[in-house]
C-alpha cells in the first residue's frame, strides 16, 4: 500500500495536504471582530449599522436582528464567545433580555447594562461545516423619538464593541467544505502544472508552496481564508479546465509575421475597408432619427438629458455628446482643471485624445463634439486597416482578416469608436504597437505603445503581452514551424521599448504632480478623482479573487432587478471569458497573454461596470472570432444578434442611458 502512494504523487500529495490541514486547525488562535475594519462587514451578515467612532471606542450598533457568520471556525469543541457590549436605553426606557442563538439554536438569554461591559458564553461545537452562525435578538428604540435633539431614525438594538471566539481543550475537527475547497485548490494546481508541461516533481512543489500558504492562512487568518477558499478552488480548477482544453490544440506558429508578399490581397481591401466603415457611421446618424420617439432616461446630470432631434447635425455629433465625452471635450477646449477631492474635475481623464482633437478643433474651427466624433471616426478607419493586415499576416487567409474587422465595427459597444471618446485612438495604438513588435521593430513598438500609455490607464497592462514576445523573440530558437529560422533577435537595449506603455501612464501622471500637485495619500489627482468617481464600487473593491467579482456580479444580476447596463456587463464579461481562451487557443501567445492579463485587471479589481466598452479594443478576440465564423451559418449567427444589439444600445446612449 505504502508503495502504491509513493507512485501516484496526486495520492502522496491528497494525504499529506489533509494532514497539514488537519494539523493547521490544532492552532487555537483566537477569532476576533473588532468592528473597526470595512473588510469585517463579509462576516456581519444581517442587522449591523457601519461602524463609528466615540472617545476612542470603535463600535457597531445593531438593528434588533443581528447575525454574525464565522465561516471556517471547525467542529467537535466547544467554543467560548466573548461580547463586549452594551444595551443602552435613554429614560425611561430600560435594557430588555437579549437572546442569544448559535446556529439557529438557542444557547441562552441574558440581559445586558447600559454601561459597556465583557459577557462570555459557552457555546456547544459546531456540526460538520463547521461554521459559527451566532445571531443576537434584542429589542429596539429610536433615538429620534427618545433623545433631545436627534435626528437619527434607525432602529437601535445592541452597542458591540468586540465580538470574540475562543476554543475549549480537545480537538478541533478541520470544517468540512472549506477543507475540501482548500485541498482541491491543492490537487487542480498540482493538475494545471502537469498540463502545462512541469515535471512531476516541479508540479509537486509548486502544490506544495500552496498547500504552505493555505496552513498559514488557516493558522493567521483562518476566517478569510474560509471566506475566500471557494474562490481560491474555482481560479485554480478553472484554470486546470482550460488548460486541459487548450491542450488539445495546436496553437498558431510563434513565428514572426511577414505581410510583404500578401500585399497583393492588402490593397484590394482598402476600398472594401472603407466602404464599411462609411456605411456604419452613417447608420450610427441614422439610429437617432430613426428613434427620436423613444422615451429617454434622465440618468443624472443636465447635460445629458436626452432631446429631440432636428437636425442631421445633431443626429451625427450632438446627441452623441454624452458622459465622458463632456469631460474629453472640456480637455479639448480648456484643458486640465484641478480643484482638490471636494470636486469632481477632468484630471480622471488621459490626455492624448482630447489634445488631438483640440488640434483639429483648433486649427478648423470645428466645435468640440464634432471634432472629437471625426477623429474617432478617422482613428477607427486606420485601425481596421490594421488589423486587417495584422490579421492576415498571422493567419495568411483575406477572408478571415476581413471578417476580423466586420466583427468589431459590429460589436455591440462598437459605437464608442464613432464618438468623442478615446477607444478608437486607444486601439489604433495598440495594433500598432502589436504590429510591429510582431516585426521585431522594437522601437517603433515601443513609441507606439508610449502613445497608448498617454491615451488610457489600461496602456500600462501592455507590458505583459509585449514583454512576454520581445523575451520570445530573444530567446526563440530556429525550428519547422517557422521555416528553419527564429528571426532576428532583439537587441538587449531594445527592451527599453517594451516599458514604453507604462512609461507612457507615468509621463501623464507626472505632469499632474508638477503642474497641481501630488494630493496626500495618492500617487496623483488622476487616482484621487478616479476614486471620486467610483468610491464605494471601483474604489472600495480592489483588490479581490477572479472568481468573486464573477460571482458577485453574477448574484447581483440574477438577484436583482436585471437593467440594460448588467445586461451588457455580464454579456460582454462572459464574451471576454470565452475569447479569451479561444485566443490561446487560435492565436499566437502573445494575443492570449494580452487579454488574459485585461481580463485578470478586471476581475481582480472587483468592477466590471465599464466591461463592454473596455473589451473594444481587446482586437484579439475579434481575430479569433474570424475564425470561429468561417462557416457561413456561424458567420450570421455572430454578426446579425451583434449588428441587431449595436443599434439598441446605441439608441440607448443617445437617450441617456449609461451602458459602460
Amino acid at each position: 500500500m505504502r508503495n502504491n502512494v509513493l507512485r501516484k504523487p496526486w495520492l502522496l500529495l491528497l494525504v499529506i495536504s489533509t494532514l497539514v490541514l488537519a494539523i493547521a486547525y490544532q492552532v487555537r488562535a483566537p477569532l476576533v471582530l473588532e468592528m473597526t475594519s470595512p473588510a469585517e462587514e463579509q462576516y456581519l451578515t444581517r442587522g449591523f449599522y457601519p461602524n463609528e467612532e466615540t472617545f476612542g471606542v470603535t463600535y457597531r450598533w445593531t438593528s434588533g436582528e443581528a447575525q454574525v457568520t464565522l465561516p471556517g471556525v471547525g467542529g467537535g469543541v466547544p467554543l467560548k464567545l466573548h461580547l463586549q457590549l452594551h444595551e443602552f436605553r435613554p429614560a425611561p426606557l430600560a435594557p430588555r433580555p437579549v437572546a442569544l442563538s448559535l446556529n439557529g439554536q438557542t444557547v441562552t438569554t441574558f440581559t445586558p447594562t447600559n454601561d459597556l461591559a465583557a459577557y462570555d458564553f459557552a457555546l456547544p461545537p459546531s456540526d460538520l461545516r463547521g461554521d459559527a452562525v451566532i445571531d443576537l435578538h434584542s429589542d429596539t428604540f429610536h433615538p429620534q423619538d427618545t433623545l433631545p435633539g436627534s435626528t437619527d431614525t434607525r432602529r437601535l438594538g445592541l452597542f458591540i464593541d468586540q465580538i470574540k471566539i475562543d476554543y475549549d481543550a480537545s480537538l478541533i475537527a478541520p470544517p468540512l467544505l472549506v477543507t475540501a475547497m482548500l485541498l482541491a485548490s491543492v490537487l487542480a494546481l498540482y493538475g494545471l502544472s502537469k498540463t502545462i508541461g512541469l515535471s512531476t516533481r516541479a508540479s509537486f512543489m509548486l502544490a506544495m508552496i500552496l498547500l504552505i500558504a493555505e496552513a498559514i492562512g488557516v493558522i493567521a487568518f483562518r476566517l478569510w481564508t474560509a471566506h475566500n477558499s471557494p474562490w481560491v478552488a474555482a481560479t485554480t480548477i478553472g484554470a486546470w479546465l482550460i488548460a486541459l482544453r487548450l491542450n488539445r490544440h495546436s496553437s498558431a506558429s510563434e513565428r514572426p509575421i511577414a505581410i510583404d508578399h500578401l500585399s497583393s490581397a492588402i490593397k484590394p481591401a482598402y476600398f472594401n475597408i472603407l466602404l464599411i466603415v462609411l456605411i456604419w457611421r452613417i447608420v450610427l446618424v441614422l439610429i437617432p432619427i430613426l428613434g427620436n420617439d423613444v422615451a429617454g432616461v434622465p440618468e443624472c446630470c443636465p447635460e445629458i438629458l436626452p432631446q429631440p432631434v432636428t437636425s442631421w447635425s445633431q443626429a451625427a455629433f450632438g446627441t452623441w455628446q454624452r458622459w465622458d465625452t463632456l469631460w474629453y471635450s472640456s480637455i479639448a477646449e480648456h484643458g486640465y482643471h484641478y480643484a482638490g477631492e471636494s470636486e469632481a474635475t477632468n484630471v480622471g481623464f488621459f490626455p492624448l485624445f482630447p489634445l488631438v482633437n483640440g488640434v483639429i478643433h483648433q486649427v478648423t474651427g470645428l466645435p468640440v463634439e464634432v471634432s472629437g466624433a471625426l477623429v474617432s471616426t478617422l482613428m477607427t478607419l486606420f485601425a481596421c486597416v490594421m488589423l486587417y493586415k495584422l490579421t492576415i499576416g498571422e493567419t495568411a487567409d483575406p477572408s478571415t482578416a476581413q471578417r476580423a474587422v466586420l466583427y468589431l465595427i459590429a460589436f455591440p459597444a462598437a459605437y464608442y469608436l464613432a464618438i468623442g471618446y478615446s477607444e478608437a485612438l486607444y486601439l489604433l495604438c495598440v495594433l500598432g504597437a502589436f504590429y510591429f513588435a510582431r516585426r521585431g521593430q522594437w522601437w517603433w513598438s515601443g513609441a507606439i505603445a508610449f502613445l497608448a500609455g498617454l491615451t488610457r490607464l489600461h496602456g500600462a497592462l501592455l507590458l505583459a503581452p509585449l514583454g512576454y514576445e520581445w523575451l520570445r523573440q530573444r530567446f526563440a530558437q530556429a525550428g519547422p514551424e517557422s521555416g528553419g529560422t527564429a528571426g532576428p533577435r532583439p537587441a538587449w537595449a531594445s527592451s527599453i521599448a517594451v516599458l514604453g506603455a507604462p512609461l507612457g501612464v507615468l509621463a501623464f501622471n507626472l505632469y499632474l504632480n508638477a503642474t497641481f500637485g501630488q494630493p496626500a495619500g495618492y500617487f496623483s489627482p488622476y487616482f484621487q478623482i478616479q476614486t471620486m468617481f467610483f468610491k464605494g464600487i471601483r474604489a472600495e473593491a480592489f483588490p479581490t479573487f477572479p472568481g468573486a467579482t464573477l460571482a458577485n456580479s453574477l448574484f447581483g444580476f440574477l438577484n436583482g432587478v436585471p437593467s440594460t447596463e448588467s445586461f451588457a456587463v455580464m454579456a460582454a464579461t462572459i464574451f471576454l471569458l470565452i475569447m479569451t481562451v479561444e485566443v490561446w487557443a487560435r492565436l499566437p501567445r502573445v494575443y492570449g497573454v494580452y487579454l488574459l492579463t485585461v481580463l485578470l485587471f478586471q476581475l481582480v479589481g472587483g468592477d466590471l461596470i465599464s466591461m463592454p466598452r473596455f473589451v473594444v479594443p481587446l482586437f484579439p478576440a475579434f481575430m479569433a472570432l474570424a475564425q470561429l465564423g468561417k462557416r457561413e451559418w456561424a458567420d450570421r449567427l455572430i454578426l446579425i444578434p451583434s449588428l441587431l444589439l449595436q443599434g439598441v444600445l446605441a439608441l440607448l446612449f443617445t437617450k441617456g442611458y449609461w451602458i459602460a
